[in-house]
């Protein structure tokens, strides 16, 4: 027997000494637990050293085996183990007397292999026998313990397939999975910390994943956990058919990679208050606890510290339980930077999380100022304002520190005169958020209204926005000495425009009711009168050339004939345009718009009333 191989014997010899199967069992005589050695075949004894393994299995009162626990007795071989699992949760390797799982030795064989050979390619003095020794001996312990879950592994994943039993085996810890986010309809990827089974209420089984993202609460940027999970399901089954999977396993692993790292550094270039347009689709927002869809399109606000003011305690925001330097980010961490962003849809007026693959830039309508159906000195007035307030709004200061800064502007008229659309142009032309809320939002109770409208307004100036608050007639009416509860509104509303710093326009069609103290308030007021022929065709050549739609002089003077006003003339567009859709028809024609007036006047005749917006439900033409 050669040196070496005398040398490889004794070593065999040691590494057996190191591994150690004790039974935990309960001691009837005594109503204790005990330990006793594992039952194994006999063989020749050898001069034992103290174990570096123990495999431990728990054993109940009626001698039913309950679970198996490995001892670490090796500190050299603990040392590794907490190394190759940096970060994975259930290890109890950092205790007193550290254990583990079975789960988390077969997640480090194969770092335990390439350690093993980092080591015995050291030169003579500076190898660990020591340490080379307990690595064999936890490597010998996983393939005797576990032969057969390495081979039907090895087996299934060779066919990209798995079975639900050893579903735990593809989650590494520490490694990256990938899903495809119903909700928001795009794929993200998660760093997966620990997979174990779970049972439901029911008894049903799954898989539960605990996993990592990288997120902004509003707060901390860092880690945020979440939990995934994959129901039982019986026989073989493609791994890429499951609903979460390693990323390994997809058949585009490395674009998916490349395009989760792309928009991770997107979500790092957010400011903190970002406006934005989106894609038309789906988002999801908090409704009473639970998570629910709603559709987006338009104009967003992305503003997590908001979100996570108005809605603490909302399971769309997780916290950060580890912050994160932005600067120090490496590729694998933008990688699983989420893809969802908070913030506010404007449109429909409600906190949501968006996809960020559908987050754009805003595309700015310059030319809507001018478009205005309104006087030239009053267009003058109104845009010299905003324009000097959005460059220089400590100019506006009053006396009194904090004082006077607002810009405050009344617009008066019946409704569909374009009051909404001056203050869209307003919006347009300054670059800047629309925030627009009717008086009715903000209740009625005076606690109410104060708690509401301070919300509100700390909000347009957050995101510095030009706030709308429309029909505003009940802050704005003249106080008496009867009704107490709306002195009180109109007191509070004066209160809280003292200190307003942005850009206020108010609406109302009751104007000469307004309180004589809203007049020293007030830095513009505008009355805009019934339209009559020319601002109709004005607005009808606005809303036709938004659909591409071009007519004759005397179509165009025909279509201002009808005696109806902007917003009746936009809806009437917009309703056509539904119906030349419903039947197939290339583009909307002129036909299209005169059906949808007719409709209109058929209504007016029978009701003999007032107007009223017209609606399409499903290209079907209602009133």
């Amino acid at each position: 027997m050669t040196e070496v191989e005398r040398t490889s014997m004794e070593r065999g010899d040691l590494v057996k000494q190191r591994i150690a199967h004790y039974d935990y069992f309960h001691d009837p005589n005594t109503f204790t637990y005990r330990l006793r050695k594992t039952a194994k075949p006999k063989e020749k004894k050898v001069k034992e050293r103290k174990h570096a393994v123990v495999v431990r299995r728990l054993i109940d009162q009626n001698g039913n085996h309950t679970k198996t626990v490995i001892d670490i007795k090796s500190a050299l071989l603990c040392e590794v183990l907490l190394e190759i699992n940096a970060g994975v949760q259930g290890l109890d390797l950092s205790r007193h007397e550290p254990e583990t799982s079975f789960e988390v030795m077969y997640h480090s064989y194969g770092a335990l292999l390439e350690r093993l050979a980092k080591e015995q390619a050291k030169e003579q003095q500076d190898r660990g026998e020591a340490l080379i020794i307990d690595i064999m001996a936890a490597i010998q312990m996983i393939e005797e313990d576990l032969a057969k879950t390495l081979h039907d592994v090895s087996g299934l994943t060779a066919q990209q397939e798995i079975t639900f039993d050893l579903l735990w085996t593809i989650f590494k810890p520490n490694s990256l999975i990938c899903e495809y986010h119903d909700f928001t309809e795009q794929n993200r990827l998660l760093l997966v910390r620990q997979a174990e089974y779970k049972r439901g209420m029911d008894g049903s089984r799954y898989l539960q994943m605990t996993c990592d993202i990288i997120r902004n609460d509003g707060s901390l940027f860092g880690f945020a956990q979440e939990l995934l999970m994959i129901g039982e399901f019986k026989g073989v089954r493609p791994i890429a058919e499951l609903p979460t999977y390693p990323l390994k396993y997809h058949p585009s692993a490395d674009d998916l990679y490349a395009e989760a790292v792309k928009i991770g550094k997107s979500y790092v270039q957010l400011s903190q208050h970002s406006y934005h347009e989106i894609e038309a689709g789906l988002a999801l927002r908090d409704q009473g606890g639970r998570v629910g869809q709603f559709y987006v399109s338009g104009r967003v606000m992305i503003s997590p510290s908001a979100f996570r003011r108005f809605l603490p305690s909302s399971e769309l925001n997780p916290s950060v339980h580890k912050a994160l330097k932005k600067e120090t980010l490496t590729n694998d961490d933008f990688a699983i930077i989420t893809p969802i962003v908070l913030g506010f849809a404007f449109d429909r007026k409600s906190w949501g999380a968006f996809a960020l693959s559908r987050i754009k830039d805003v595309r700015w309508n310059d030319a809507a100022f001018g478009a205005l159906v309104l006087g030239s000195k009053q267009k003058m007035l109104i845009h010299g304002l905003v324009r000097q307030h959005a460059s220089q709004a400590a100019s506006f200061d009053d006396i009194i520190e904090g004082k006077g800064r607002g810009l405050i502007g009344l617009l008066a008229g019946t409704p569909g005169c374009g009051k909404t659309l001056t203050a869209e142009a307003v919006a347009e032309i300054t670059h800047k958020p629309l925030y627009a809320v009717s008086a009715g939002e903000l209740g009625t109770t005076p606690d109410y209204v104060e708690s509401k409208l301070t919300e509100v307004l700390e909000l347009a100036q957050l995101w510095d926005a030009v706030l709308l608050l429309d029909e505003a007639e009940v802050f704005l009416q003249q106080r008496n000495a009867v009704d107490i509860n709306r002195n009180a509104l109109v007191s509070i509303f004066l209160r809280q425009l003292e200190y307003y710093k942005g850009i206020l326009i108010l609406t109302t069609n009751m104007a000469e009711q307004v309180d004589r103290a809203f007049e020293s308030r007030i830095h513009f007021s505008v009355h805009y009168p019934e339209l009559g022929v020319e601002a109709r065709m004005s607005v009808w050549k606005t809303f036709l050339a938004k659909v591409s739609l071009q007519v004759s002089e005397k179509d165009l003077t025909r279509l201002a004939d009808h005696h109806i006003n902007g917003r009746q003339i936009k809806n009437v567009v917009s309703s056509a345009q539904t119906i030349s859709l419903a039947n197939g028809s290339s583009g909307l024609s002129l036909e299209d718009i005169d059906v949808v007036l007719g409709v209109l006047h058929d209504w007016q005749s029978s009701t003999q009333g007032p107007s009223r917006p017209l609606h399409i439900r499903r290209g079907v033409a209602a009133l």
